[in-house]
């Protein structure tokens, strides 16, 4: 608040000084707050307002049909370059028997490139936690007019390329494209407040 306060912090709160703290919450880790403050950066303004009221039953009114356009099979359609799968089926395979992880990078419904980073969680050979600071990094880099953060990627080695019931406890509801990798095989999901809608894709050049 502090640095947000002196108008040192570039962004949106710098030409709305003086700012005041009207919401908070804590969080066990870094990286669920993290993935708590991008989830309500994409909410409208009405959404926030209603967050900042307590009005919870009106948060989960206004969150409903958010989970994106819908072809008429019901899946949404995403673009994912050749090379980023390439690069996640060999991130799963170096990483094996352990989860991979990364960062899907790009721009709307377009993957062009992915970002492994390290798995920090206690138990590799079950979950996955990518790393905070590699997160940190990649959101700084976006600001500064660097590739965006589409999603994100994670292995499966003994499971198949679906959310497990570990990825659905964890997901943040945000909104972002999940890659799931179990051997060859690759899935997208999204990770919508309804919980996770399978993604059709579409493979590209670039």
């Amino acid at each position: 608040m502090a640095l947000h306060r002196s108008g040192k912090v570039n962004g949106f709160t710098s030409d709305k000084l003086p700012v005041e703290l009207v919401w908070s919450q804590d969080f066990p880790s870094r990286y669920e707050a993290i993935a708590a403050e991008r989830q309500i950066k994409g909410w409208s303004r009405a959404k926030k307002m209603a967050l900042i009221r307590g009005d919870w039953e009106a948060v989960s009114r206004l969150a409903k049909g958010k989970n994106g356009p819908s072809t008429s099979s019901g899946r949404t359609g995403i673009e994912v370059s050749a090379q980023a799968l390439t690069q996640m089926r060999a991130a799963a395979t170096a990483a094996h028997p352990r989860e991979a992880c990364g960062l899907l990078l790009g721009e709307g419904g377009r993957i062009t490139a992915v970002r492994g980073t390290a798995n920090v969680h206690p138990n590799p050979a079950t979950h996955f936690e990518i790393d905070p600071q590699a997160l940190i990094d990649a959101h700084r880099a976006a600001r500064a007019g660097g590739a965006q953060i589409v999603g994100y990627f994670h292995s499966h080695p003994r499971g198949p390329a679906q959310p497990s019931a570990t990825d659905r406890a964890s997901a943040a509801g945000d909104g972002r494209v999940w890659a799931i990798i179990a051997g060859d095989d690759i899935a997208f999901w999204r990770d919508g407040e309804e919980g996770f809608t399978a993604l059709s894709f579409t493979i590209s050049d670039g």
